[in-house]
C-alpha cells in the first residue's frame, strides 16, 4: 500500500470541537483513497476514533486545556500496511500559552512514539 505522507490541519477551533473537526478533515483527506479501495471507510473512521481519544487524554484529561479554548492541530499521516500511522502532530493553543502548547505536543509525540 501507499506510504505517502499526507498533511490535515484543523485550523483555529475550539477544543469542544477538534475531535469533529478532525473526522471531517481526514474523511477529507483519505477520500480518494476509501473510493479506491485502498482504504475501509469503518477501518478509517476507528482509527480516527481512537487518534481523537489519544489526543483527548492529553489535551484535556492532562492539561485540563478548558473547552472554550482555541486549538490548531496538524497531523501528517500515512497509510502503511492498510494502517494508517502518525509521522507528526503539532498542537497549538490559544489564549493559554507557548510552553503548554510545546508540552502537549511533545505529550502527543510520545504517545505516538514519534520523538
Amino acid at each position: 500500500m501507499s506510504s505517502n505522507i499526507l498533511e490535515a490541519m484543523t485550523g483555529p477551533v475550539r477544543v469542544s470541537g477538534y475531535a469533529r473537526k478532525i473526522r471531517r478533515v481526514l474523511n477529507r483527506v483519505f477520500r480518494d483513497m476509501v473510493r479506491k479501495g485502498e482504504l475501509d471507510s469503518k477501518t478509517l473512521n476507528e482509527y480516527i476514533t481512537e487518534l481523537n481519544r489519544r489526543i483527548f487524554k492529553v489535551l484535556v484529561e492532562k492539561y485540563r486545556v478548558p473547552k472554550e479554548a482555541v486549538t490548531n492541530i496538524r497531523l501528517k499521516v500515512s497509510l502503511v500496511d492498510s494502517k494508517l500511522v502518525v509521522k507528526d502532530i503539532q498542537v497549538d493553543v490559544f489564549d493559554i500559552d507557548e510552553i503548554l502548547s510545546r508540552n502537549i505536543t511533545d505529550e502527543l509525540k510520545n504517545e505516538f512514539d514519534l520523538s
